[in-house]
């Protein structure tokens, strides 16, 4: 079991190829257009891994400043950047890490990807107060996370299975008492003898908890979504939960 960092900083090798990072960035860009407006000049991207959505953000015309804990994804991310000639400023922080520097920044804060899920318990509150911090007066915070109330109760243990290049990534889930297991087995379909696991804790944070958080934390207007292209959510067939809300 790797702690989360350990984690990432080991998955960032491959992770552009198990995600296909051009396709998702096409998607995210067209997603991510859902929820800006012309007011909107600055971007927080908390827990930015290889930079998908830090670059359909810049890409999008916001200047970006991108934050993740992985020293790894960090570089790969910087790499990325530089690829689609995007000017995007990085830092090796996690989310409660976030020096007061940054507060009142930022028209927008986004975190994709499940980054809160990889947020123990008792930093979640920590964490998301920092986001409100970082934000303008009236702006804005975009979280996406997997829907688990759905994923504890069918208790699904395989999350993806891809192939890129002769490579298989499987990920899945060993389920806990009050968190989840995240592995992800890597193998050569010539080679499957020389496989690597690797694991990480996740935190399921469900609906109604996250919601109030963000509500305790001072956030107004908080909507929830079911994915990013903003269908109405629910909590036994949405595969995401998606909170969009103003400070």
């Amino acid at each position: 079991m790797k702690v989360n960092n350990a984690f990432y900083n080991s998955v960032s090798a491959y992770y552009d190829k198990m995600i296909d990072f051009e396709t998702a960035l096409q998607k995210r860009k067209i997603l991510l257009s859902n929820f800006i407006d012309a007011k909107m000049e600055s971007v927080a991207d908390i827990g930015c891994g290889t930079g998908v959505d830090s670059i359909s953000l810049s890409q999008l015309g916001l200047e970006v400043s991108s934050f993740d804990p992985s020293s790894e994804m960090i570089n790969t991310a910087k790499t990325n950047s530089e690829k689609y000639n995007c000017e995007i400023n990085f830092y090796n922080f996690g989310a409660d890490e976030i020096p007061k520097s940054f507060y009142n920044k930022f028209d927008l804060v986004v975190s994709l990807g499940n980054t809160l899920a990889n947020i123990p318990f008792n930093k979640i509150k920590k964490s998301v107060a920092r986001l409100f911090r970082l934000l303008k007066k009236d702006g804005r915070v975009l979280i996406q996370i997997l829907n688990y109330e759905k994923i504890l109760r069918e208790r699904e243990r395989i999350v993806n299975i891809t192939k890129k290049d002769g490579e298989y990534f499987i990920r899945f889930y060993d389920f806990g008492k009050k968190d989840l297991t995240f592995n992800i087995l890597r193998f050569n379909a010539d080679q499957t003898s020389k496989k690597e696991l690797i694991s990480t804790k996740i935190f399921p944070y469900k609906s109604k908890e996250i919601k109030k958080i963000f509500k305790e934390t001072g956030f107004k207007e908080i909507k929830v979504y079911g994915s990013l292209d903003k269908q109405t959510f629910d909590s036994k067939t949405s595969n995401d939960l998606v909170l969009y809300a103003n400070k």
